[in-house]
Order: structure tokens, then sequence, then C-alpha cells
């Protein structure tokens, strides 16, 4: 634990990185779902279930969280969340789930975008 105070958002602010959290979740979440579809069997479904979202946590945690010790500067930040968006929301269209692909990649490309524009996330 840190002796910092944390930084409250209110405001629009507060909601918009609320609603990036949640893109974020349903990204991890997309990828499960998309990962269950690829496998040829039972194993291998479970493990590109658990994979895909874990590699993309992973690159989130290394370059692109706010506490990230490697974090990467704009605009390369953003071209990395756009490319996890859009990823994903391509296995979920080829995977026979194309509203929730689509879904996913604009509100999250679109929730990036806006949380650099409101929030500041710098």
């Amino acid at each position: 634990m840190t002796s910092e105070p944390t930084p409250r958002l209110g405001g629009f602010a507060g909601v918009v990185l609320t609603i990036r959290f949640l893109t974020e979740l349903a990204l991890l979440g997309g990828l499960a779902l998309a990962g269950t579809q690829l496998g040829t069997g039972v194993a291998l479904a479970i493990v590109d279930a658990v994979l895909l979202p874990l590699v993309a946590a992973a690159l989130w945690g290394l370059f692109i969280a706010p506490r990230a010790r490697r974090r990467l500067p704009e605009p390369a930040r953003f071209l990395v969340e756009f490319a996890l968006f859009a990823g994903a929301g391509v296995v979920l269209v080829l995977v026979g789930w194309p509203v929730s692909g689509i879904v996913l990649a604009v509100a999250g490309i679109g929730v990036a975008a806006l949380t650099r524009v409101v929030a500041k996330d710098g």
C-alpha cells in the first residue's frame, strides 16, 4: 500500500473512467468467450479461453495501465488499445458473434479515445 492519497474523479470524467473500466472487463470477457469457440476440443477450448484474456491483460498491464512500469507514451498507447479492442472484435466476428464483436470494438475504441479527451489520461 502507498501512503499517497488516491485522486477521486467526479462528474463526467469519473463516468468516462468507469465506462472505460467496464470496456476493459468486456475485452477480457469477449476474448474468453471467443477462446471457448476456437478450440477443437474441450481442453484446447479451455486453454484458449484462458490464454487470450491473459495475453491481453499482460499487454494492458505492461504498456497501458496507469501504473505500468513501461507505460507507452501517446499515441503508441492508444494504438495498442486500438489493436486489442479491434483484434477482440475481429475474433468475436470470426467465431460467430458479429454483433458482440462490433459493439466491443466500437465501444472500446470510442471510450479509449474519449478518455484521452475528457479524463486527460496522459
